[in-house]
């Protein structure tokens, strides 16, 4: 290179501060940061889905929840079985009964989100039906209790009635 035109570029470089009004060094630089975005953005997503993740995890293990998904969910074939497990896992049996297990993470956002829809009402159906069973065994206890109180208080009676010799 020629010293007077290295000179000279040396110099813009300097006046500039390094930047140049080049059109394509702007649109890098918001590339750069458009890309640091997308990363953060990205970051953000996979930690939210974890926390989601294993928040509703807690509830379906507890609660022993599987639930029968639709084939559709997954973009897969109508003879397809999937079920969601307790521990949040996806089985799918094809239809040779060919058997794989997948992590729910392993799905992409829009396949998570598509089953978050589908299976959020049928959490709430499921656990209503459970807390409903619940009460009724506890007013079934309850009540066997009373009339078994009944009876004790009849003996109690006796007692108090039989005469002291």
């Amino acid at each position: 290179m020629d010293s007077t035109l290295e000179n000279n570029a040396n110099q813009a470089t300097a006046e500039t501060g390094g930047n140049s009004d080049h059109p394509s060094l702007q649109y890098m630089e918001s590339l750069i940061q458009e890309s640091l975005q997308i990363y953060e953005l990205e970051n953000q997503r996979v930690n939210t889905l974890d926390e989601l993740i294993n928040s509703l995890k807690v509830i379906t293990k507890f609660l022993g929840l599987s639930i029968e998904l639709p084939s559709n969910i997954l973009h897969l074939d109508e003879n397809t079985n999937i079920k969601l497990l307790p521990n949040l896992n996806i089985l799918v049996v094809d239809s040779n009964s060919k058997t794989e297990e997948k992590t729910m993470d392993s799905f992409s956002t829009d396949i998570i989100i598509n089953i978050l829809d589908y299976i959020t009402p049928k959490i709430v159906e499921l656990v209503r039906k459970d807390k409903l069973k619940l009460l009724n065994s506890i007013n079934f206890l309850r009540s066997a209790n009373n009339e078994l109180k009944k009876i004790e208080n009849i003996g109690q009676l006796e007692l108090n009635q039989t005469p002291v010799i």
